[in-house]
């Protein structure tokens, strides 16, 4: 039977949630730039169905017409300009991580089970996570953090997965993936893992029913649970090649 040997947490809202900075973020960039775009909250939501800033951004000016004028240049130019606002509002917003989130690191520690970080945004983005938490969370219990700068194509793509399973040194059936999108989760499936769902609050009425488990936070998982969720997997694929 496959041994499970690590626990890949798939997104920056599997471990903070940051959507609404997010938001004011990319409102801050338009503002720089003299756009009279705003971003209110549920299209924000909306936009989310849209995997990618730069994306998300496009997504927008090609909806309307009077947009248009927005080159894909300086939709490059926005989302930079996005990412810069991000990390300042982070190191200026109290946040801590999302509940489980430490308790499962050190779960992971204790069991000698490998721990990952494997995202498709950019890694100035994580290193903003990282100082914002840096009292809170243990990066160092990373083996591998995988963002943008490291692969190909960003999720859903499922590049991020497969280049944090070289870089474990493990397949797919030795991990668990952790998501909190379902254009995340579609990666996660399509690199061939088991997954569980944490739906971050601009999630929380999208459709995860593909997931392996369901949860709305990660409070009280065990190695016994994690194991247990892999060796279904298992005990189904050996009933359908029977």
């Amino acid at each position: 039977m496959t041994q499970l040997k690590a626990v890949i947490f798939g997104a920056i809202g599997t471990i903070v949630e940051t959507s609404d900075i997010q938001r004011q973020a990319f409102n801050a960039a338009f503002t720089e730039a003299g756009l009279d775009w705003h971003w209110d909250i549920p299209t924000y939501h909306q936009l989310l169905n849209t995997n990618g800033g730069q994306n998300r951004i496009r997504a927008y000016r090609d909806a309307e017409p009077v947009r248009t004028g927005v080159t894909d240049e300086a939709i490059a130019k926005l989302h930079h300009s996005k990412t810069k606002h991000f990390v300042d509002l982070l190191a200026n917003t109290p946040l801590s991580p999302r509940p489980g989130v430490v308790e499962l690191l050190d779960t992971c520690h204790k069991a000698n089970l490998q721990v990952a970080f494997c995202t498709s945004t950019s890694k100035e983005n994580v290193e903003g996570i990282r100082e914002a938490l840096a009292q809170l969370l243990p990066f160092d219990r990373f083996a591998t953090i995988v963002t943008l700068d490291d692969i190909g194509q960003p999720k859903p793509a499922p590049d991020a997965y497969i280049y944090c399973l070289q870089q474990l040194g493990i397949t797919a059936d030795e991990a668990i993936a952790i998501e909190d999108t379902p254009v995340s989760l579609l990666a996660a499936q399509t690199a061939d893992l088991v997954t569980i769902a944490t739906p971050g609050a601009a999630f929380g009425d999208r459709d995860f029913c593909d997931a392996n488990l369901t949860l709305s936070d990660l409070t009280n998982l065990t190695v016994e649970n994690l194991s247990s969720l892999l060796a279904d997997r298992w005990h189904q694929a050996s009933y359908f090649s029977v």
